[in-house]
């Protein structure tokens, strides 16, 4: 993927006195009239039609979790000595032409980031045609994409700020006998790569409330009543732990196979 950015180009003119001719023949002329100063050159298309962060990441995340951001960290697969691509050659092609057509007219930085998303999709493409070919990507460089398109994009989730904030009926009762040890306060930097991003620099503290294993909120020390954190809103973690604890609440901050981070009960 590669994002090009067009600089409009602003004519000079030079302006010459009289002819040597005219000098040496000592004929007069009328001066020729100044130039008008060259007006501020309109942006190009390409510039003019650069979106913002914000109209990037509700591309990327659209709602319900359903954006390509969320289907691209749903497919790529990686973890205990094995990786892979989750769906076909032409699921990753078709992925892959969305968000580049997303990185096109994205902002530089998260352009970067997207060109390290589809990373493992341009691999997928070169084992299709060329079936011996192993599929290799950068992990580092997947992870740290993910992470840094995650932590931009968290604060236009729509479920950050469409979601209640009331206490499910009967959440607590349901939900906190069948995890014991929960809920509890952790630091954010023992969790899954892709919770942490999401909450970076956006928590208070730096810690969150673990609700349930592999599903968190962000902590308030103004708030020390923990039973007090069983709300949708906010949530971020495991997508069939979210659906269990909170049913028919958004998918928006979910992924799936979200662990219990290392300050939680393991299960």
């Amino acid at each position: 993927m590669r994002k090009t950015a067009a600089i409009p180009a602003i004519a000079l003119m030079l302006v010459t006195g009289c002819s040597a001719e005219a000098v040496e023949s000592g004929s007069s002329s009328a001066s020729a009239p100044a130039p008008a100063a060259p007006s501020a050159a309109a942006p190009s298309a390409e510039t003019a039609a650069q979106d913002t962060e914000e109209a990037t990441c509700l591309k990327l995340l659209e709602t319900d979790g359903k954006g390509p951001l969320y289907n691209a960290i749903h497919r790529v697969q990686f973890g205990g000595g094995t990786s892979g691509f989750q769906g076909t050659a032409d699921d990753a092609r078709v992925l892959q032409e969305e968000l580049d057509g997303i990185a096109a007219t994205a902002p530089h930085t998260l352009a970067l980031l997207l060109e390290g998303l589809v990373s493992p999709l341009e691999s997928v493409a070169g084992q299709a045609a060329d079936p011996g070919s192993a599929w290799n990507f950068n992990i580092d460089i997947w992870k740290g994409a993910v992470s840094g398109l995650l932590s931009r994009c968290a604060p236009y989730e729509a479920s950050e700020t469409a979601a209640t904030y009331t206490v499910f009926p009967g959440t607590i009762a349901r939900v906190v006998p069948g995890y014991p040890g929960y809920p509890l306060v952790v630091d954010a930097a023992s969790l899954d790569y892709r919770v942490a991003a999401w909450y970076d620099g956006r928590l208070v503290d730096g810690r969150v409330v673990a609700l349930a294993p592999g599903l968190y909120t962000p902590y308030d020390p103004n708030i020390p009543d923990l039973l007090a954190y069983y709300v949708p809103a906010g949530t971020a973690g495991d997508t069939a732990r979210k659906l269990t604890v909170f049913p028919d609440s958004s998918r928006g901050g979910t992924w799936s196979g979200v662990l219990p981070g290392t300050q939680e009960p393991q299960l």
